[in-house]
C-alpha cells in the first residue's frame, strides 16, 4: 500500500508536521517494501487553495492513505473526493508511525478536525505550528487608551506609537529597529510595524494566488500538447447554495466557469486547480472525480 505523511524533513527519522496543505514535506511510502520517496510542497506559503493543491498532489502520486495532525475541510473533501483515506492526530517519527499504522493502531477519519486556512498567520505566510493563540503578537498603535492585541506580522514583536494610557504619547521606535531589551531581563525586544504594512500583506497574498492560478494554466498547456489534458479531478457546483456572485468566473484560470442563474462550469476546460473551490465565500463547488 502507498501511503503519505506529512513531514518537517525527508527521512523516516523525521517527525510528522501536523499541517496537511502546508507541511514542508509529503513523505510517500511502500508500507509493502518500506521504499520512500519525500516530496518538497510547493504549496507551502500559498494564501489560499493550499490544501486543495496538496491533496491533487497526493492523487497524482496514486496515494492510498494520508497521514497528517491535522486536515481542513476543503483538503479532507479533496481528498475524499479522489478516494483517499484520510487519518488525523498523528505525532511523533514518521517511522513510529509507520509502524503503527501498519499495527492497524490509526483509524481513518470521516470529518476534517480543523477549520479553513489552519495553519497561517493573519499575514498570510504559514505558522511553524498552525497555532496562532501562542503567536506573537503588537500593540495596537490605533487603539486609544487601553491595550489591543493583534498578531506581528513577520512573527516579530512590535509596541506601537500610539497613544498610551492617560493620553500621553506612547512608546516610539524607528521603523524596523528593535528596541533594546530592559537589563534586568524584564522586556523583550520590540519592533514598530510601518504604516501600510497590511496593504504590503494584501498584495504579497494576491500574488500567490496569480502564481497559483498560471501554474495551473500552465499545466493545462502541457496537457493539451502532450494529449494528457484529463484531470483526476473537477469542479462541480452545488446550485442550491450558489448565490451567482461571479467570484469563481473571475478567478478561473481556464474561463471554465460562466454565470446564469448559478455557476456553469465547463467540464472539458476545468483542470481540477480547485481556486474556485478555495475561494467560494458560500462553500457551494467542491471537487469530485472527473
Amino acid at each position: 500500500m502507498k501511503i503519505a505523511v506529512t513531514t518537517r524533513g525527508n527521512s523516516l527519522d523525521d517527525q510528522v508536521d501536523p499541517r496537511f496543505g502546508r507541511c514542508p514535506y509529503f513523505l510517500i511510502i511502500d508500507t509493502d517494501t518500506m521504499a520512500i520517496e519525500a516530496i518538497e510542497n510547493p504549496n507551502l506559503s500559498l494564501g489560499g487553495g493550499a490544501g486543495i493543491q496538496s491533496a491533487q498532489i497526493m492523487a497524482e502520486h496514486e496515494v492510498q492513505t494520508v497521514i497528517t495532525g491535522n486536515c481542513g475541510p476543503n483538503a479532507h473533501q479533496t481528498l475524499s473526493a479522489a478516494g483517499i483515506r484520510i487519518i488525523v492526530g498523528a505525532s511523533g517519527s514518521i517511522r513510529d508511525t509507520v509502524e503503527r499504522f501498519k499495527a492497524g493502531l490509526l483509524d481513518a477519519t470521516n470529518d476534517p478536525n480543523v477549520a479553513s486556512h489552519f495553519g497561517m498567520r493573519s499575514d498570510n505566510t504559514p505558522s511553524p505550528t498552525g497555532d496562532l493563540s501562542s503567536a506573537p503578537q503588537v500593540v495596537d498603535s490605533e487603539a486609544g487608551s487601553g491595550t489591543v492585541m493583534r498578531p506581528a506580522p513577520g512573527g516579530e514583536q512590535g509596541l506601537g506609537g500610539g497613544r498610551g494610557m492617560g493620553g500621553g504619547r506612547g512608546m516610539g521606535a524607528t521603523s524596523g529597529v528593535p528596541l533594546q531589551p530592559d537589563p534586568a531581563g524584564g522586556t523583550p525586544p520590540v519592533t514598530f510595524t510601518p504604516p501600510g504594512n497590511d496593504e504590503m500583506v494584501a498584495l504579497k497574498a494576491e500574488a500567490q494566488n496569480i502564481e497559483t492560478r498560471l501554474h495551473a494554466i500552465n499545466a493545462r498547456l502541457e496537457g493539451l500538447e502532450g494529449g494528457t489534458a484529463k484531470p483526476l479531478l473537477v469542479a462541480v457546483v452545488d446550485v442550491g447554495i450558489c448565490t451567482a456572485c461571479g467570484l469563481c468566473e473571475s478567478i478561473c484560470p481556464t474561463h471554465a466557469i460562466t454565470i446564469n442563474t448559478a455557476a456553469d462550469i465547463d467540464g472539458a476546460k476545468c483542470t481540477g486547480c480547485g481556486q474556485c473551490v478555495a475561494e467560494c465565500p458560500q462553500g457551494a463547488l467542491m471537487l469530485q472525480k472527473a
